[in-house]
């Protein structure tokens, strides 16, 4: 398991644009967590009075934590990490608000890899109620030395 610091070396993203607080790599899925503060410098306006996570946000969370499954998984061949891009998502599907306080459990599975894309399909899920569920999740890569 990577701890928090272990998530930021594996990332191109820093902080306060970091939403994964540990992290499991397998060998065709990646597991993961992120505990809402209601600190995160958006809260405070989405929306005043009651603070909801974007799902946005949610679905940045779950592409960080496939970059960190594609930084580990990949090491050897050197992923430049520059060449990271979230490409998109497709039928994602909100089931719950999650609001400070939850913690996010983060999951996704690896559907396909051919570079420069890799395709996952993922979840989170808050005290075991499905959060959010997307069927297809890709980020593009290239390894180091190719344009």
């Amino acid at each position: 398991m990577f701890d928090r610091n272990e998530v930021l070396q594996r990332l191109p993203q820093a902080d306060p644009f970091v939403f994964v607080d540990n992290a499991t790599v397998f060998d065709k899925a990646v597991e993961g967590s992120y505990l809402i503060t209601g600190e995160e410098v958006f809260m405070g306006g989405h929306f005043p009075g009651r603070p909801i996570f974007p799902a946005s946000i949610l679905s940045e969370a779950l592409g960080q934590l496939g970059i960190v499954y594609m930084m580990e998984h990949y090491r050897s061949e050197g992923i430049d990490v520059e060449s990271i891009f979230f490409i998109k998502s497709e039928d994602v599907i909100c089931r719950r608000k999650c609001i400070p306080g939850d913690r996010l459990d983060l999951q996704l599975k690896v559907i396909r890899v051919r570079e420069p894309l890799i395709l996952f399909s993922g979840s989170i899920s808050v005290a075991g109620q499905l959060a959010l569920k997307v069927s297809s999740l890709s980020l593009s890569f290239s390894t180091q030395g190719e344009s």
